[in-house]
Formats: C-alpha cells, sequence, structure tokens
C-alpha cells in the first residue's frame, strides 16, 4: 500500500531542497548583520548576497547587475506596471494572464488595457497582437507570462519580441513557471521576473531582471539598498537560500528539464490510455515538461482533486492565487473550452523531486476515482 504523501502541486509552491533549507540556516546563524552595515560583520554579509546574485546571474544568462531582488514576482511585476503607467503607456495583454501579471493596470487604469485573445492552444494570437500594436499610439508595454502556470503553455517569446520590437513597445515577462524548466532567453530589451518557491527557494524572495537598454525601474524608495532600486534591509537568508536553488539547478539544467519531461509523459500516457475522452489542454503546442492540464468530461474537477486528496495525492483545479474562488479557470475559458469542461479539469505539476512510483500510483489513483466519479454523476463511462 503506498502510504507517503505524492505532492503534485509544484506549480503554485515547490518543496525547498535540503541544500537550501540548509544554507538558510547558515546565513541565520552566521550572516545575521545588515549588508548596508560598513562594519566587518556587515560586509561579510554583504558578500554573501554578492555571491548570490552571482549564483542567480549565472542561471538566468545576464549581468549580476542586471538582478534586483525583491519579496517575489508579484511586486516586481507591479513596479514594473506603476513605472510604465507614469509614462502613460497602454498595456497590451490577455484575460487569461495571473492576476500579478498585469492586475495593477486592470484596477486602476483599466481604460489604458488593450487585451489579446488566445488560440485554442492557449498561446497569444499573434495576428491580434500585430492589430493592436499597430492600433496603439504613444509609449506600450506588453505584459505576459512566459509560461502559464495552469496549462504549461509556452508563449512564443520570440515572435513576441521581435513584435514589441518593431512597434517600440517594452515587454514584462514573469518567468516564474519557466526559470529552471527551459533555457532562459534574457535579452536587453525586457524585464524579467521570477520568484524563488517556485524553483526549490524560500518563500519571500524573488528577482525583477533590469534589461540594460531602458530607464531602471525603482521598486521601492527607501533607504538606497540594492543600488538605490529597492529600498529596505535585504532579505539575506532569503537571497542565500534562492542562490543556492538556482545554483542546484544550473548544474543540472538539461536533465532536469528531461526528467520532468518524462514523468509527465508517462503520466498523461497512463490516464489517456485507461479513461476515455481525456483532454490534455496544450498539449499541442510548446509545454514546460513539468505540467498537465487535463479535462476529464463528466467530472467534477473539484471533487476529484478531494478525492485524490484523500488518498495521499495533493494537486489543484488552477492556480494558487484563484483556487478559493468558485469560477472557473479563465484561461481554459479563453482556449475556447466550455464552462462545463474548465470545471472538469485539474493540474497536475511534478518536480525535479518526483518519484516515478509516485507518478504510477497517482495515475493509477486518478483513474479509479474519475471512473467512479463519472459513474457516480451518470456521465461517459
Amino acid at each position: 500500500m503506498h502510504s507517503q504523501i505524492v505532492y503534485l502541486d509544484n506549480n503554485a509552491t515547490t518543496r525547498p531542497f535540503p541544500e537550501v533549507v540548509a544554507a538558510v540556516t547558515r546565513s541565520l546563524e552566521s550572516d545575521w548583520a545588515n549588508p548596508s552595515s560598513p562594519h566587518g560583520f556587515g560586509q561579510a554579509a554583504a558578500r554573501t548576497v554578492a555571491l548570490s546574485r552571482e549564483q542567480v546571474a549565472r542561471l538566468l544568462g545576464v549581468r549580476a547587475e542586471q538582478v534586483v531582488f525583491t519579496s517575489g514576482a508579484t511586486e516586481a511585476n507591479e513596479a514594473v506596471l506603476r513605472y510604465h503607467a507614469t509614462l502613460g503607456a497602454t498595456l497590451i495583454t490577455s484575460t487569461a494572464e495571473h492576476p500579478a501579471v498585469a492586475g495593477f493596470y486592470f484596477r486602476h487604469m483599466p481604460q489604458k488595457v488593450r487585451t489579446v485573445p488566445l488560440d485554442k492552444s492557449g498561446r497569444w494570437r499573434l495576428d491580434a497582437l500585430e492589430s493592436v500594436l499597430e492600433a496603439v499610439s504613444g509609449p506600450k508595454l506588453i505584459a505576459f507570462a512566459w509560461a502559464n502556470g495552469e496549462t504549461g503553455v509556452l508563449q512564443d517569446l520570440t515572435a513576441i519580441k521581435l513584435m514589441a520590437h518593431k512597434y517600440c513597445a517594452v515587454c514584462l515577462i514573469d518567468a516564474s513557471q519557466a526559470v529552471g524548466r527551459v533555457v532562459f532567453e534574457a535579452d536587453s530589451v525586457s524585464y524579467f521576473t521570477f520568484s524563488g518557491h517556485k524553483l526549490h527557494g524560500p518563500k519571500g524572495i524573488g528577482i525583477l531582471i533590469q534589461p540594460g537598454t531602458v530607464p531602471q525601474v525603482e521598486v521601492l524608495i527607501g533607504g538606497g539598498q540594492e543600488r538605490g532600486l529597492r529600498g529596505g534591509t535585504l532579505n539575506v537568508s532569503g537571497i542565500v537560500g534562492l542562490g543556492v536553488a538556482c545554483e542546484l539547478r544550473k548544474r543540472n539544467l538539461e536533465s532536469a528539464i528531461a526528467r520532468m519531461g518524462r514523468l509527465r509523459d508517462s503520466f498523461e500516457k497512463q490516464v489517456i490510455a485507461a479513461i476515455p475522452d481525456v483532454r490534455v489542454n496544450g498539449s499541442d503546442t510548446q509545454r514546460v515538461p513539468n505540467t498537465a492540464s487535463l479535462t476529464i468530461q463528466g467530472v467534477d474537477g473539484m471533487a476529484l482533486v478531494a478525492r485524490l486528496e484523500a488518498r495521499g495525492i495533493i494537486c489543484s483545479q488552477v492556480s494558487a492565487c484563484s483556487s478559493g474562488q468558485p469560477e472557473p479557470s479563465r484561461t481554459l475559458l479563453a482556449m475556447g473550452l466550455s464552462r462545463d469542461d474548465a470545471y472538469s479539469s485539474l493540474r497536475i505539476a511534478f518536480a525535479v523531486d518526483t518519484k516515478e512510483d509516485d507518478v504510477d500510483f497517482a495515475a493509477q489513483t486518478m483513474v479509479e476515482e474519475a471512473l467512479f466519479l463519472r459513474e457516480m454523476m451518470g456521465g461517459l463511462v
């Protein structure tokens, strides 16, 4: 009998690696001084921060001076949005984006928002994006998640950035679900953001990558920390944990990507073979290797998630920031799914520390519970 908890909600957060936990603990014990202090203890903490900044930069392929530490992608995104709002920029985004990507404009400047629809695969329609860019005058900011947190679908980063360049727009790219799962593609004209807890790092720490050819964004005004770009005493232990997480992934990036892809493909294959009328959302386009979004027709997704948890399998229906709302996934609706099909969907997200036998157990259990619910609900069998 399988007695362990099988955690498959890694797009909400990941378990910190043991090396990360150990590094954070050591930092709290030895690097407790303020890194802005001029004395030896403070400067020792400052050197630790500098090393962590280099570790992050090496994974992302950017210069260390481009990395600004924040509390997470949400803070970094909002700083960029607020800055471009002061310039009078029109925000170009999609209705399927995570609230952290574009929520400031939707709440405070809805009249300056233009939206781009998704195609059935979950990608931005590039023809629609070009039409919006042609129609908008003045400053323009394109904001989107590189990898969708529910489906894992990757946007066509190269095409969007080329179009942005053509129409003199700037890109804000939330890479929280992409870092460590694909090869990073930084450039000199786009902002990138990321949260450490998506990569087995601590919560409450993230980064903003400042592009080299546009004005620097001030995240927080304060005492001049982070080269004057984000005030406030640095979260040294969180920064250390993030640096170690990035260093670990840098060492095994290709093998980690391959392993997560094998786990996801094995899971999808087993479920599809055993349950009729299952659709893998976004499977006809590029996805991050760890994410499976399944629509199981005739099954209440919320009930299935609850029954799986009762048997020790942890997954979800939508992103963690939306899971308290009884509405269907906006992403799936934007892809053309009906409300019923969106309600019949759930998300499975693997990690490099997911075990093969856990994948098999989760697939077998999902098959059993889904077929049971279909029979109880009088659906397809």
